[in-house]
């Protein structure tokens, strides 16, 4: 999912240079819209809280909902450590276009938390 939205992001042409992979640059923008804080991203990419919220605001795009009907939609989750604990980090992906329809962060990993 993560390299189909970074082929987009580098079909739009969203930077203008490379001096930061597009893939961290999505990453952060993910995390961001997943319900962490630009200061929480800041030193798992390695780059400041503004740069995050720049990076963030060019791609907000990608992750806006779109509100048609869908017929197939696939929900899959990562568990990532963050700060000595996991969390859940879950996205909902349209199966007939590689859209992001949803991003969603749980503390724990349960059907409710899915559904949700």
């Amino acid at each position: 999912m993560l390299d189909r939205l970074v082929e987009k992001a580098r079909q739009q042409d969203v930077f203008s240079r490379e001096d930061t992979p597009t893939k961290r640059r999505l990453l952060a923008a993910f995390l961001y819209h997943a319900g962490l804080s630009y200061r929480r991203i800041e030193s798992f990419v390695e780059r400041s809280y503004e740069v995050i919220r720049k990076w963030s605001h060019r791609l907000k795009h990608l992750f806006e909902p779109d509100c048609r009907e869908r017929h197939e939609v696939a929900v899959d989750e990562t568990k990532p450590e963050i700060d000595g604990s996991e969390h859940c980090i879950w996205a909902a992906v349209d199966c007939e276009t590689p859209e992001v329809l949803a991003v969603e962060v749980s503390p724990g990993r349960s059907s409710l938390d899915t559904l949700l």
